[in-house]
């Protein structure tokens, strides 16, 4: 009854104080604003509160501390409560600053190392470390080996949830299965410790009320102290459990060896990686790819949950093989993206660089039909691989009011997310002419595929005069447009005019459904008709 009611405590404690950091969030104008630049690590389209992890921490130690007579029946002393407490404290305070001034990263790694120093002060320490093929290494006799490998994981630990904070939901969500785990694993009957339990099914219930708020679309982010905080709290109880370190990296597996890889593909470029950011963190990888902000993190969960469950079943050489398995499974991803990215490169023409040594993007002109479905498809397909030019020529619209009201929309994104842009006149009534007589074709008919040789002719001129790589059209983004009619006139144009047409799925991973999603997200202008009269009124 004592873990249902810790759970059930933590959890609705957790929901109210979520509600009531985010309000001070949003008071104090502690938020997550978006990029403003295309390849940007943050994927958001508007601001979201920050200090959520406050909300885990509150609620996780004041349960922790009402249940206290509980987690202290064991061999843990009041000093390691404290302790625990006060190394947790340092990070939220170090945590609310950087959110809220954006610290650099000489000065944010000061608290973690503080909240390492106040577990060791505690009394916190690793007396024994277990041998897969052995007896067990006992630490009492190098006493000074216990705080330098607790430094050595937990900051290991913190600065893996850090850097897989990325996506909503994942570091709340792959938390709270290691915190089950540990739990599942202390009321084992070889390895029962009702204390650690009691500690670990808080922290389930406490990133459960968070995750609530936490899930895409989030409402609320952790957070700096949040994203540490949860690595932070894994780390001690994989520590005061009796060492219980290979649980905690069946569980946080492939973070963790997405992190070293991170580390070490920094390194080999020469870069600092520690104060360098970019997108090739594995969730990072899996958005790109398509999945979607859902289903990368259920890809996690699925990793967390089923290596975390076999640690229950395994004895320390079965776990030590589970680890080599992971290793294998990583090194398998990492060779999966490379061979993606050389085949990407290769493709799209990637693969030239200019006098300095320096990678050149091709150049690619995108006919842009309207800003929602230009917007989403730039941003997340080709933006990060091409020199992107925005050509805006649709004198097809009805009236100058929807070409204005489409123009300034279209203006508004080029400048937003720096796209070059190319602005044609708008002359109706020359389109007119060119559809005179077709006045009564259904839509996608005969007037359609006139309008949509109007349109894509004068791109692929533009791109033939201007020495484009590529050119394509946004038209293909939606599934109201004949696609493979609009596909056969770009790849006859491409063919005359030696320029080559981009031909790839614009309609794939629901775009069309996302660029509305975008569009409502920006607060941007979403026609509800093609553009010309004629569709106006079918």
């Amino acid at each position: 009854m004592s873990y249902i009611l810790s759970f059930l405590l933590s959890l609705i404690l957790s929901v109210v104080f979520t509600l009531i950091v985010k309000k001070i969030a949003i008071y104090y104008k502690v938020v997550d604003k978006p990029d403003d630049k295309i390849g940007g690590r943050k994927i958001h389209t508007h601001p979201i509160p920050l200090l959520g992890g406050l909300a885990i921490f509150v609620s996780y130690f004041l349960v922790l501390f009402l249940f206290s007579d509980k987690f202290l029946s064991g061999n843990l002393h009041y000093s390691h409560l404290f302790g625990f407490f006060m190394g947790g404290l340092i990070i939220m305070i170090g945590g609310a600053l950087d959110d809220k001034y954006n610290l650099r990263p000489y000065q944010q790694i000061i608290f973690p190392i503080l909240a390492i120093s106040a577990v060791i002060f505690g009394g916190v320490e690793i007396s024994q470390i277990t041998n897969p093929f052995g007896p067990h290494f006992n630490l009492i006799r190098i006493s000074y080996l216990s705080p330098i490998l607790i430094f050595i994981w937990l900051l290991g630990l913190m600065y893996t949830t850090k850097l897989l904070d990325g996506v909503d939901g994942l570091v709340s969500g792959v938390s709270g299965i290691g915190a089950l785990i540990i739990f599942l694993f202390t009321l084992t009957t070889h390895y029962y410790q009702p204390d650690i339990a009691l500690a670990s099914i808080i922290l389930v219930g406490a990133t459960a009320g968070f995750l609530i708020f936490n899930w895409n679309p989030a409402k609320i982010f952790l957070g700096e102290g949040g994203s540490l905080l949860l690595g932070y709290i894994l780390g001690v109880l994989a520590i005061i459990s009796g060492g219980k370190i290979a649980i905690a990296l069946l569980v946080m597996g492939i973070p963790v060896l997405d992190v070293a890889w991170t580390i070490l593909r920094r390194l080999l470029k020469g870069q600092n990686p520690f104060r360098f950011a970019d997108r090739k963190h594995l969730h990072h990888r899996l958005l790109d790819l398509g999945l979607g902000q859902k289903k990368t993190v259920l890809v996690f969960y699925s990793f967390s949950l089923i290596f975390g469950l076999s640690g229950l079943f395994l004895q320390s050489k079965g776990k030590f093989l589970a680890l080599l398995l992971l290793l294998f499974i990583m090194l398998l991803i990492v060779i999966a993206f490379w061979y993606l990215d050389k085949n990407k490169k290769e493709r799209a023409g990637l693969a030239h660089t200019n006098t300095s040594g320096g990678l050149v993007k091709p150049r690619l002109l995108l006919h842009v039909c309207c800003a929602p479905c230009a917007t989403y498809l730039s941003i997340n397909r080709l933006a990060p691989f091409y020199d992107l030019t925005w050509y805006f020529y649709n004198s097809n619209l009805c009236d100058e009011e929807e070409y204005n009201k489409r123009l300034l929309v279209v203006q508004e994104m080029a400048n937003k997310f720096n796209f070059k842009l190319v602005v044609e006149p708008y002359n109706h009534q020359e389109w007119l002419e060119k559809v005179k007589g077709r006045e009564g074709d259904l839509e996608r008919g005969p007037r359609c595929q006139i309008c949509y040789l109007d349109r894509i002719l004068q791109t692929v001129k533009l791109a033939s005069a201007e020495k484009f790589d590529f050119f394509s059209t946004s038209l293909l983004v939606s599934p109201y447009k004949d696609s493979s009619t609009i596909k056969s006139i770009s790849k006859s144009l491409a063919s005359q005019y030696k320029v080559k047409f981009l031909e790839e799925d614009f309609q794939g991973d629901n775009a069309y459904q996302k660029s509305q999603s975008l569009a409502r997200e920006l607060g941007i202008y979403r026609q509800k008709f093609c553009g010309c009269e004629y569709s106006k009124t079918k």
